[in-house]
């Protein structure tokens, strides 16, 4: 009897091990979809996110060698119209704060304020700069609370107010995350800070990651990385409320996300994400990337899949104009691209 329970246990773990794999499409073959110029921009390390400032046609860039220990990461400011300014390629952070580790960021400008919210993994909080007319940034505040145990991207909603993702909550680093995320247990939460209060806006979540809020405020979207989704939330503006509106599958493992302004959001997306743990080891490994373009009616479709030799483990798409900007956790360059106009 003992006998026989143990090869049940045996063959539920392996039956549920196998449906796992196959959901991070580890037994597919990719079909490369290629966008027909990109030019890499290189000097920046690990481009993780981008986030756009569509009326001064630039891009702020969160950056951080990984495969470097202790190494301080950094916020770049690319202008798309002289993609070669040596500007581009030094921080505006002033140093401040010492240890910092970015992940998402978000620009938020409401015509007389511009502040960029940062995600910093080093102190497990949101940082917040002031942005200068040039582009430097000056640091406001640390916004730090005990639930937040594994921060991973931001969308600001006023000055001082913005929603946060906790991706799982044992922590992305730790082995009880990592079983988290591969068997898509939902510990992911949203959680909201209205300027003198956090609280949880949504659980329940299969890796919360990537936030993009709707012009009118009134939409948030939220990456469901191990559950190869997007989640659309309705937004109340008065309280921070979220409820869940619907879930759109995108068939890979979404990161960060960008919405354009044409409302369409755009996806750097994992196809096969059990891939990219070896490049923390390996710098010469590749991990196919991917991009998607999700309608604002909630349509999906690929702009740009690549098996990793042009871009390995692409972790964001932002979209400046008829420009594409492409970036990846481990990779030291991003790819700049001509959007052909069925693309845009």
């Amino acid at each position: 009897m003992r006998f026989w329970l143990i090869v049940l246990i045996f063959l539920g773990a392996s039956g549920a091990a196998a449906w796992r794999l196959n959901a991070f499409n580890q037994f597919s073959s990719l079909e490369p979809v290629a966008l027909a110029r990109c030019a890499p921009v290189r000097g920046i390390a690990g481009p993780e996110d981008i986030e756009v400032d569509e009326a001064g046609a630039r891009a702020f860039i969160s950056s951080l060698d990984r495969r470097e220990k202790g190494a301080r990461g950094a916020v770049h400011v690319f202008d798309v119209d002289d993609p070669l300014s040596a500007a581009g390629f030094r921080d505006r952070t002033g140093g401040l704060p010492q240890a910092f580790r970015p992940y998402g960021l978000d620009y938020y400008d409401d015509g007389e304020t511009r502040r960029l919210f940062v995600v910093n993994e080093a102190a497990k909080a949101v940082e917040l700069y002031d942005v200068a007319e040039n582009g430097d940034l000056i640091h406001l505040e640390t916004f730090r609370e005990q639930r937040l145990t594994s921060p991973n991207n931001v969308a600001a909603v006023g000055p001082r107010q913005f929603y946060v993702t906790n991706d799982v909550r044992p922590g992305r680093n730790a082995i009880i995350g990592n079983l988290h995320f591969l068997m898509g247990l939902s510990s992911g939460e949203i959680f909201y800070m209205d300027g003198d209060a956090w609280r949880v806006a949504a659980e329940d979540l299969r890796f919360a990651n990537g936030l993009a809020l709707s012009p009118d405020g009134l939409k948030l979207y939220v990456a469901e990385t191990s559950g190869n989704a997007l989640k659309l939330f309705d937004r109340n503006p008065e309280t921070g409320a979220l409820a869940l509106a619907e879930t759109i599958p995108l068939g890979a493992s979404p990161d960060n996300i960008n919405m354009d302004a044409s409302g369409a959001i755009w996806v750097g997306a994992l196809p096969k994400p059990l891939a990219v743990p070896r490049l923390a080891r390996d710098a010469d490994a590749t991990a196919p990337s991917e991009v998607l373009r999700v309608d604002p009616e909630g349509g999906a479709h690929t702009v740009y899949r690549n098996d990793g030799a042009e871009q390995s483990a692409a972790t964001v798409a932002a979209r400046v104009r008829n420009k594409l900007l492409i970036g990846a956790l481990y990779e030291e360059k991003f790819l700049f691209c001509e959007l052909p106009p069925a693309a845009r």
